[in-house]
């Protein structure tokens, strides 16, 4: 039923997007379509189930939309990268690109992490997991500093703010049939997306988004089947939608929310479209 899946940013200047993800952090362009979207592989996460075809993230570049927040608005739903090397010397080579941090690194049992800003403000942030974090068999799944061949950042994950961690569990495995990878206790838990990201579920805190806060960052997930057979499917299983299905040249798309309202779309691929410069093809597209 579900694929796949991207974080969607909404940018205002799709031009400088893409040299802040590319140029500045190093991630990977995969695709582009004219002025409207890209794609950017961040690598795969810590936390997918797979060495060899891992998932992680993929971040989808979309231009401003009338129907969406403006570029830069807060968000319950966003996006990390994750380092193998010591936080501290990724955060002095990416600064010398550009790269703006906000604040100072927070030290705590999860690892390190520190918050940066895109070009329109979009927050996000970069973590080096602690050793000691993985207290089941996600250790061996994860992907080491050896295995990584010294890159800078290593993969990467969305995430969603939720209220009830064992409520955003069971939408995220029960309703959307996806595979959970990693929960510690009620502070942190991933669930893998097919073969293209990770989602990481975070319970609400004292300065994160409320769970339901809507802005310029959303899910989409990628449907292999008719997404109004898969509509009916989720809808008998509880899930509330957010508007109707909406067909383009580049597929079908359909708005749902998880238990907190926050935004979710679905995506059904329409016929093959080659990619502006002939890039490579593992995107998903923008509702």
């Amino acid at each position: 039923m579900i694929s796949g899946g991207n974080a969607t940013v909404y940018v205002s200047d799709l031009d400088a997007a893409i040299r802040f993800y590319t140029a500045s952090l190093g991630l990977k362009l995969t695709n582009r379509l004219g002025h409207q979207w890209a794609t950017i592989e961040a690598g795969p996460s810590y936390w997918t189930s797979s060495r060899d075809v891992g998932a992680g993230l993929v971040l989808g570049l979309h231009a401003p939309s009338p129907g969406h927040p403006a570029p830069g608005t807060p968000s319950a739903v966003g996006f990390g990268l994750e380092t193998c090397k010591p936080i501290e010397d990724v955060v002095q080579q990416l600064g010398r690109r550009g790269v703006r941090f906000a604040g100072d690194i927070i030290r705590y049992e999860a690892g390190n992490c520190v918050g940066f800003d895109d070009p329109d403000g979009t927050s996000s942030y970069l973590q080096e997991w602690a050793s000691g974090m993985t207290p089941e068999a996600g250790r061996e799944s994860g992907h080491d500093a050896e295995e990584e061949g010294g890159a800078t950042l290593s993969g990467g994950h969305a995430l969603v703010y939720v209220s009830d961690m064992d409520n955003a569990v069971r939408f995220y495995t029960e309703v959307f049939g996806l595979r959970l990878t990693f929960r510690y206790e009620d502070k942190i838990a991933f669930v893998e997306v097919g073969s293209d990201l990770v989602i990481g579920l975070h319970p609400r805190s004292p300065m994160s988004p409320s769970p339901g806060t809507r802005g310029s960052v959303t899910l989409g997930l990628r449907v292999d089947e008719p997404i109004r057979l898969v509509l009916s499917r989720l809808v008998e299983r509880g899930v509330r939608l957010a508007g109707d299905v909406l067909p383009s040249e580049l597929g079908s798309t359909v708005e749902i929310e998880d238990p907190d309202g926050n935004p979710i779309y679905l995506w059904e691929p329409g016929a093959r479209r080659k990619p502006e410069n002939d890039l490579a093809s593992q995107s998903v597209t923008p509702n």
